[in-house]
């Protein structure tokens, strides 16, 4: 049995929705199972479908670490609680029955058929997604750096098989070991400890596929091309989950990464189908419409411009 999962608090629960309005169009028969990490869930929530499963963290109480990392947690930083029950969620469902389990953040949005990643869970324990940040210093000072401070795979998006069990209670302790953010002792959240998966536990794959687990951050090394009128990334790969955070939200509405607007659009339309405004999610100033003054000055950021000139030069030559 297979099945998606998602941690909310209650009130990102349309986010929920529409990423299960996407995965509902490639497939009409999987669930997604949503923890909400609230201690008091809103009574207006009413999935709309039976394909909605909802865990309260009451629910989930007694399962193991999940006291522990409230207190250790919730009362200083309510995300470094929520992001650290993402391996013990995965983990209560594999032990309730699942045979697979993909992780999404409920910001992400399919626009292309996922279902080789199940078949990828066939042969492998865990699939992860590298956030194929910027490789090229000269290019991108920092997000060069951001491969050895925020870590080189996405902690918003993983799969596991129930072999990967090991693994998640594995990440589980070091989430209770410690969370948060601290360069100098290589500490990023949860999301560091995936480094060392591929290390460890020897049945992990790292997804190479360059359409999944789009963000802002990779768009210098995964590039968005148009090819014969279809969006592909580094002119081969089709877009199949963005995810749309607030950065990538603003810098498409600037058009910055335009050719990425047809699938907000897309995302927008499906807050609306289900009664909700995007907007309310998103930054007033990022989410205001960029006019022609604002797009002019976004493309005319000479620094960044000149440098990639001259790093194309100095390749050419």
């Amino acid at each position: 049995m297979e099945g998606f999962c998602t941690i909310i608090t209650d009130d990102y629960f349309p986010r929920a929705a529409a990423l299960f309005e996407s995965i509902k169009m490639f497939d009409n028969a999987l669930s997604l199972h949503i923890l909400i990490a609230d201690k008091n869930t809103s009574p207006q929530i009413r999935p709309a479908s039976e394909r909605i499963n909802i865990t309260t963290i009451d629910q989930l109480a007694s399962y193991p670490l999940v006291k522990e990392l409230y207190k250790k947690y919730a009362h200083i930083s309510f995300n470094n609680f929520r992001w650290s029950l993402k391996p013990i969620f995965a983990s209560y469902l594999l032990r309730s029955g699942f045979d697979k389990i993909i992780y999404l953040d409920c910001d992400m949005f399919f626009v292309n058929d996922y279902h080789f990643l199940w078949s990828e869970l066939d042969n492998n324990d865990i699939i992860l997604t590298p956030h194929w940040n910027n490789t090229k210093p000269s290019l991108n000072k920092n997000g060069f750096l951001s491969n050895f401070t925020s870590g080189l795979f996405s902690a918003g998006f993983f799969g596991v098989s129930k072999k990967g069990l090991v693994a998640l209670d594995w990440w589980a302790n070091a989430c209770h070991f410690m969370m948060g953010e601290n360069i100098k002792i290589g500490v990023h959240d949860d999301q560091r400890y995936l480094d060392i998966f591929p290390i460890l536990f020897e049945n992990t794959k790292i997804l190479r596929h360059r359409g999944c687990n789009i963000g802002s951050w990779n768009f210098e090394e995964s590039k968005r091309t148009l090819v014969n009128g279809k969006v592909l990334i580094n002119a081969k790969y089709p877009v199949i989950f963005i995810h749309f955070d607030n950065m990538i939200v603003s810098t498409i509405l600037k058009g910055h990464d335009g050719l990425l607007k047809p699938y907000l659009d897309q995302y927008i339309s499906t807050f609306k189908n289900l009664g909700y405004d995007l907007s309310v999610f998103i930054h007033s100033e990022e989410y205001s419409k960029a006019g022609i003054l604002r797009k002019v000055k976004w493309k005319l950021k000479l620094r960044t411009r000149l440098k990639r000139l001259l790093y194309k030069l100095a390749e050419s030559l």
